[in-house]
């Protein structure tokens, strides 16, 4: 009875040690890379802005003795909008017109005369004189005609920086107009995302000041920089047509879709980070475990673009990532098809 007991502790001791020694199967579901048509939704702030404006200066000096129109106030084309004062210059073209008839009187007669008494210097001469003055009377008619500047298009007054009987200098602003029908909607949009609209794509405009409304437009603008600082392109979004009660100044809400196009995609939850980067964990043909550095690029919904690190059917781990580490032998439990990744 004594041996018979030791033989079956011994037999308990084997399986024991067996059992101890056989090491846990680390399992994980993995996913190949390939190229897939991907288009994304995006959504930017953006500023609603006037895409005719202009700002009144004047070209002369002088005191400002008609201006009617303040903020808010529409005016039509051609409509005079500034006054200055032109006593003195009319007055210098009333000399000006003078000079120039009598310059032309003097070459006539010289004229008459160039055959017997005139020499063909002295007509020369009141040829020269004749031109001058006619050039002096076209110049005081410019400065005269500069005394009233016109309104170069339908809109509204939107800035007022003057009063009647203010005396202002050359060049100074005086007002501000804007087509309200004009109206944009410039926003932000990163740099990785620029190459993937394009001119004339349909979009959804949300003014929050219009109770949230939305309202069609179109990309009407791509600026060929990008902001060096900010890595972001500018885009103006054109309203088909604008809103009423819209006005520049106002929060607006863009929603745009890029185009299709083709890219390598891996599911975006099997990318991970570190302090050397992102990586995957992909695994061979002898079902060992490596550790991959790839560079990403835009995400599409739940895919992600990879720009390089990984080539299209590489397997790719999608679960299974506790306790995973470079080298390590795994057991593939489930590879998931296209269709899979897409929705996983």
């Amino acid at each position: 009875m004594l041996l018979l007991a030791a033989c079956d502790d011994a037999s308990k001791s084997d399986d024991n040690t067996a059992t101890t020694s056989r090491k846990p199967v680390h399992v994980v579901e993995i996913t190949r890379v390939g190229y897939q048509t991907v288009q994304s939704q995006l959504a930017a702030s953006g500023t609603i802005e006037a895409g005719t404006k202009v700002r009144l200066y004047n070209e002369i000096s002088g005191k400002i003795t008609y201006l009617p129109n303040h903020e808010g106030d529409a005016v039509s084309q051609h409509t005079i909008v500034i006054g200055l004062d032109d006593t003195i210059i009319e007055a210098e073209l009333a000399k000006a017109t003078a000079t120039r008839e009598q310059a032309k009187i003097d070459y006539d007669r010289l004229e008459k005369l160039k055959q017997q008494l005139a020499s063909a210097d002295e007509v020369a001469r009141a040829e020269t004189a004749y031109d001058i003055a006619l050039a002096d009377e076209k110049l005081q008619q410019i400065k005269l005609d500069k005394t009233t500047i016109k309104a170069p298009f339908d809109g509204v007054i939107t800035e007022r920086h003057y009063e009647p009987g203010d005396v202002v200098p050359m060049h100074s602003h005086i007002l501000t107009m804007i087509d309200p029908e004009s109206l944009h909607v410039t926003i932000q949009l990163s740099e990785k995302w620029i190459p993937l609209i394009q001119l004339g794509d349909k979009v959804e405009v949300q003014v929050d000041a219009l109770a949230g409304s939305v309202h069609p437009g179109e990309i009407s603008r791509i600026y060929p920089t990008i902001n060096p600082n900010t890595r972001k392109g500018t885009i103006e979004v054109e309203f088909l047509p604008a809103p009423y009660g819209a006005s520049a100044g106002q929060l607006a809400r863009v929603q745009l879709k890029t185009h299709p196009a083709k890219k390598l995609v891996i599911p975006a939850h099997a990318l991970h980070h570190d302090a050397s980067g992102a990586y995957v964990y992909t695994v061979d043909e002898n079902n060992k475990s490596h550790k991959v550095y790839v560079k990403k690029g835009a995400q599409f919904g739940n895919l992600l673009e990879v720009l390089s690190g990984l080539g299209e059917n590489d397997q790719v781990v999608v679960k299974g990532f506790n306790g995973l580490r470079n080298g390590k032998q795994v057991k593939i439990h489930t590879q998931l098809t296209e269709d899979n990744a897409k929705t996983s």
